[in-house]
C-alpha cells in the first residue's frame, strides 16, 4: 500500500449493493476502463464499534431516521502496538455521510476505550468522542474485519468503487484490532459494492448498473451483525427502539451536527 496520509475529514453520499462473487467479477470487468485502481488499492479494514450496554445507537440507526451516527476505532492491515489507527465517528444525515476522525497509536487508542486512560488529543471529534464516551458508557460490542478493494474513476475526482469481501465479525476479544481465527463469516459470502461521490453518477456508471440489473440495497455491517446476535448485544435483548432511546439518540444528535 503506498504511504500517503490518509484523509481525516469526509463528506460524500456512499451507496451500496449486495453481489455474488460472480456478479463482482463481472461488474468489475466491466468498470475497467473507466476506472484504475486507487492510492490505497487493497487492504484488510480492522473496525471495534462502540455502543450503550443496550446497544441504542444500532437499534436507533435501524428505525432509518433521518440522523444516526456511530463510534468506531480503526485500523489497517496488520495492527501493531504503536501502529497509528483512527476513532472516528461517522454520521448519517438524510443521504449525506460524514466521517470525522483523528490518529492515536493502537496501544493508545485502546487504553483509551478500555481503560479510561487519557490520550491527550485535542479538538472538536476529540472532544466529542468523550463525551459520547463519558454520557453513555460506551463499550466494545464487535470487531468486524474485511478485505476491500479500491477504484477511482478516471474521469471523475469525486466517484470511488470498493468491493468488501470475506466480511467477517467477532463478539469477545474486543481490545484486539486483529484478526484471532475465531471470526464468523457475515452474509453468507457476499461482496458489498459501495459506490462513494458527492455529485450524480457518471453515466457510464448508471448504463453497467442497470445493464446487470443491480439495485442499490440497504446494508449495514454492524446493524446486521445486531440483528444476528441482539440476545448476546444487548441486556434487553431488544430489536425496537424504547421512548428512552429516542431520547438518548435526540441528545447525541444535538452534541453532533453543529460541526
Amino acid at each position: 500500500m503506498e504511504n500517503k496520509p490518509r484523509p481525516d475529514t469526509f463528506r460524500r453520499v456512499e451507496d451500496k449493493y449486495a453481489l455474488t462473487p460472480e456478479q463482482a467479477e463481472q461488474f468489475l470487468e466491466k468498470i475497467q476502463s473507466y476506472v484504475h485502481p486507487d492510492a490505497w488499492f487493497r487492504y484488510t479494514v480492522h473496525s471495534i464499534y462502540y455502543d450503550s450496554e443496550n446497544s441504542d445507537l444500532v437499534i436507533a440507526g435501524m428505525e432509518k431516521p433521518e440522523y444516526k451516527v456511530k463510534l468506531r476505532l480503526r485500523g489497517y492491515g496488520t495492527v501493531k502496538p504503536q501502529d497509528t489507527v483512527f476513532l472516528e465517528t461517522k454520521k448519517k444525515y438524510s443521504n449525506i455521510v460524514y466521517k470525522k476522525r483523528f490518529p492515536l497509536t493502537s496501544e493508545a487508542a485502546i487504553g483509551y476505550m478500555e481503560y479510561g486512560i487519557p490520550h491527550g488529543a485535542k479538538g472538536n471529534t476529540a472532544g466529542e468522542i468523550d463525551y459520547m464516551m463519558n454520557r453513555w458508557n460506551l463499550q466494545a460490542k464487535v470487531m468486524i474485519s474485511y478485505d476491500r478493494e479500491c477504484y477511482s474513476a478516471c474521469s471523475e475526482q469525486d466517484v470511488r468503487i470498493t468491493f468488501d469481501r470475506n466480511i467477517r465479525y467477532r463478539l469477545d476479544d474486543l481490545d484486539d484490532l486483529n484478526d484471532n481465527g475465531t471470526e464468523r463469516l457475515l452474509n453468507e459470502g457476499a461482496v458489498m459494492l459501495e459506490v462513494k461521490a458527492m455529485d450524480r453518477y457518471p453515466l457510464w456508471l448508471v448504463q453497467i448498473l442497470s445493464e446487470m440489473k443491480i439495485r442499490q440495497t440497504s446494508f449495514s455491517k454492524y446493524a446486521r451483525i445486531y440483528r444476528d446476535n441482539f440476545t448476546q448485544m444487548s441486556v434487553t435483548g431488544n430489536l425496537r427502539v424504547t421512548p428512552e432511546r429516542n431520547r438518548i439518540f435526540e441528545e447525541v444528535k444535538l452534541c453532533s451536527l453543529p460541526y
